[in-house]
């Protein structure tokens, strides 16, 4: 089978592993020149020297938020003498390259190509259309299956607040953030209260004279500083500050959004039979699978659980249905399954913009096991949701985990 690639992020480099290692014909088309995807850092915010829009939110001297125990590929744990669990964006990307290198995947790569369209074979398969993001020079290849895996922390979502014109102060998003030197001597906004914006609110504390992180977050798991306050949510902006829910004010000299990032997949073309639009994508089986041309398939799509674990357990199930070892079933009963399941998470309160969000430790267990049941393939070992699960409840960076064996892990002194 030949199959196509999109991205050579920690998706796609998995998806290309497991391709090869399954004897298919596989190529990767990488815009940049550089593997890792959102794990790249650069002092760059907006395009490279190619002219290559930058895709990675990265921001300096990044330390993970989730134990590596829980951001390793099956079969490829990070090195022995690795022993510290929360490490740098540096040791991640070396973790990755590391994976590559193993499984000689880096010659499958074209770098610098962008692809810029995606339309169904008049027969079966796939029209991919490539440019060169250097030479300008374009070409058409066909393939049989498409692996979509371009990440999902590109396009930043700002929110629309009541009075944000009126604001005569600079309004930016964490996508853009790099280091805390811009924010010196300021008072700062940051909007949004998840990892990010608490994160974020720490760096920036260090450098401002006052920050202020307006949030709903149901919980905060940072420690506040001295200059480091909360409030909720904005109710509306003035021309140098705020009025917030609960009826307070506050003054501030700038207001950095950290309000999460919209999926953008602007190379499918319409005739693939998908709506994009609340940063759902749909009609997908279990997010995976375009159920009207099952041999287009999207690898990263559920967020907020153990990525990398979750990348590896998906592109297993699609190769299993792309090689035909289970059955799809009916289009119809495919329909029907996520009709059913967007009507569950609406009771439950949750909207259709976070239609692709698995958050609990519940909810990716039981998505995974899924995954499983329907395809035969190996589910994902139960440390890795036990070991979710626990930091998800007792969040304390600077902790060592250490995975004994399938079931257990331990927390080490």
């Amino acid at each position: 089978m030949k199959i196509v690639v999109i991205g050579a992020g920690p998706a796609g480099l998995v998806a290309a592993k497991y391709s090869l290692q399954h004897g298919h014909d596989c190529e990767v088309f990488e815009q940049t020149g550089a593997i890792g995807g959102m794990w790249i850092y650069t002092d760059e915010i907006e395009t490279d020297n190619e002219g290559v829009f930058i895709h990675t939110s990265m921001y300096k001297d990044l330390t993970t938020n989730f134990p590596k125990e829980l951001m390793s590929y099956a079969g490829f744990p990070y090195p022995d003498d690795l022993t510290k669990s929360y490490i740098s964006q540096q040791e991640v990307l070396q973790y990755l390259h590391s994976y590559a290198d193993k499984y000689d995947i880096k010659k499958q790569i074209q770098f610098y190509n962008r692809v810029t369209d995606i339309t169904p074979d008049i027969k079966e398969g796939w029209i991919i259309k490539v440019e060169d993001v250097k030479t300008k020079s374009k070409r058409e290849i066909r393939y049989d299956a498409v692996l979509i895996c371009n990440g999902r922390f590109c396009d930043p979502i700002l929110p629309k607040i009541k009075g944000q014109d009126l604001f005569k102060g600079p309004q930016t998003h964490s996508r853009y953030f790099r280091t805390a030197d811009p924010f010196k001597n300021q008072t700062v906004l940051i909007v949004g209260g998840s990892f990010s914006g608490q994160e974020l609110s720490l760096k920036i504390a260090e450098e401002a004279k006052r920050v202020i992180l307006s949030h709903r977050a149901p919980t905060i798991y940072i420690t506040f500083p001295k200059n480091l306050t909360e409030k909720p949510e904005v109710a509306e902006f003035t021309e140098n500050g705020a009025r917030f829910v609960d009826e307070t004010t506050d003054t501030f000299d700038c207001v950095l959004y950290c309000t999460g990032f919209q999926y953008l997949c602007p190379f499918v073309n319409e005739k693939c039979g998908l709506t994009m639009d609340n940063n759902w994508i749909r009609p997908l089986y279990k997010q995976i699978i375009n159920i009207d041309h099952p041999t287009m398939h999207f690898i990263g799509l559920p967020y907020i659980g153990c990525g990398i674990p979750l990348f590896d357990l998906q592109v297993q199930f699609s190769l299993a249905a792309l090689e035909k070892k289970f059955n799809l079933p009916p289009k119809e009963e495919m329909i029907e399954e996520l009709t059913q399941f967007m009507k569950r998470r609406r009771e439950e309160g949750i909207p259709d913009f976070q239609a692709h969000k698995l958050g609990s430790a519940e909810a990716q267990e039981e998505y995974v096991q899924q995954l499983s049941d329907v395809s035969g393939i190996k589910p994902m070992r139960p440390v890795i949701n036990k070991l979710y699960a626990y930091i998800k409840c007792c969040v304390k960076f600077g902790c060592r985990f250490k995975i004994v064996d399938d079931d257990n892990f331990i927390i080490c002194s």
